[in-house]
């Protein structure tokens, strides 16, 4: 039997083990929002300077004398080391518990074992199937759009917890194991068997311009490792059906990774800056594009607003210093730091700031993000920056081919 004692000393182990060995990991070769892929490896310290001696104390007394059930080892270092890090007051550098690190990683990757649909909230709680992707598990299978989970292998879904982490968790895994979803539909209770698959989480969507099919419009959700391959995929598509002329809409962009950004700025760059970095080691570095791109002459504007951020304002930066393209819409949002991501030892990972990145110009982002060429307004029931974008590469077009040009009013 083990006792109040041992078990206390058994935690106090662990805590000094999160401290002073636990964190030395495997960088990852993605990041979460600011994001950064590094390529070099550099461990961390083996021995910490802090003094454990009060959270020995607390686990301690906790330990003797607290009346209800203690939660498990794990979630009081995950919670010890989640505190340490909020200390610091600033908030990218921060901890992350193994479900959620694993979920972030899969998503920065673009792919993952799942079943294929897209996972959303409503006012109550419930966890509701917002989209099923065609040709995929989920609905090969008959799951819909507004099926709300109410099970996952048997085992109710927990509508009071923050977020989604659990349940996404629990929805993906290993590419060919099976789960059971129980949903409700209306007033039906509907239980699904399905193999999960390799999902291909899509970065980049694109298509012409409806009403002005000289136009490709291409919009990126985020930079996943797939983003550029996309990007080059889209430009090609549409160059085909005779596009002219091309909007990137960078619009509620968080960022992701950094490589993959500055692949698709290469696409419209033929070489040069694409962004500085300045780094806590001084080690400061230069990212260039590559040449050869497949859009390097093709008129470009660029739409941004205040959700506008990291990765994304990296590429939208860069056009706009080295006089690639415009900027329509708002102040984006002003996140230039970068952030270092360690895999511990029980798959948890810690971001951590550790450099900054100014654009060609060496204009600083961090807290203060870009400001658009052209600054529209929102308007209810009208997109005025892609009013604005249209109306901008029209009298370009128009011009370039010698034709009148009429202004168009947004």
């Amino acid at each position: 039997m083990v006792t109040t004692e041992e078990k206390s000393h058994s935690r106090r182990q662990l805590i000094r083990a999160l401290s002073q060995g636990a964190g030395l990991g495997v960088l990852l070769s993605l990041a979460f929002g600011a994001g950064y892929f590094f390529k070099d490896y550099s461990p961390l310290r083996q021995t910490s300077e802090i003094s454990l001696d009060l959270i020995n104390e607390v686990d301690g007394i906790l330990s003797e004398h607290y009346l209800y059930d203690l939660p498990s080892e794990s979630v009081q270092i995950h919670g010890a080391a989640a505190g340490l890090v909020s200390s610091l007051a600033e908030p990218y550098t921060y901890f992350v518990d193994p479900e959620e690190a694993e979920i972030d990683s899969t998503n920065l990757a673009g792919r993952f074992g799942g079943i294929g649909a897209e996972l959303g909230r409503d006012e109550a709680g419930n966890f509701v199937i917002v989209r099923v992707y065609a040709d995929n598990p989920a609905a090969e299978a008959g799951v819909q759009d507004g099926d709300i989970i109410l099970e996952v292998d048997g085992v109710p879904v927990d509508t009071t917890a923050p977020d989604m982490s659990d349940v996404l968790a629990a929805i993906r895994g290993e590419i060919g194991d099976s789960l059971v979803l129980t949903v409700r539909r209306g007033e039906d209770i509907l239980t699904f068997d399905i193999v999960r698959a390799e999902i291909l989480i899509p970065s980049t969507l694109w298509e012409l311009v409806k009403d002005d099919p000289q136009i490709g419009y291409i919009r990126i959700t985020r930079f996943t490792e797939r983003s550029p391959e996309e990007v080059a995929q889209a430009l090609d598509e549409l160059s085909q059906q005779n596009a002219r002329a091309f909007i990137i809409d960078l619009r509620d962009n968080g960022g992701g990774l950094v490589d993959s950004a500055v692949g698709v700025a290469e696409q419209f760059l033929d070489g040069g800056v694409v962004l500085y970095e300045e780094r806590s080691d001084a080690q400061d570095r230069v990212f260039n594009a590559a040449r050869g791109g497949k859009a390097l002459d093709v008129p470009l504007v660029v739409l941004i607003n205040e959700h506008t951020a990291s990765a994304s304002e990296i590429v939208a930066g860069a056009f706009q210093d080295r006089g690639r393209a415009i900027l329509i819409g708002r102040q984006s949002f002003g996140k230039g730091s970068v952030q270092r991501i360690f895999t511990l030892s029980d798959g948890s990972s810690l971001h951590v700031t550790n450099a900054q990145w100014f654009t060609p110009n060496h204009n600083r982002i961090e807290q203060q993000g870009l400001t658009p060429d052209i600054v529209t307004e929102l308007t209810e029931g009208t997109d005025s920056d892609m009013a604005a974008a249209v109306n901008y590469l029209d009298d370009i077009l128009s011009a370039s081919s010698g034709e009148v040009i009429h202004s168009k009013p947004f």
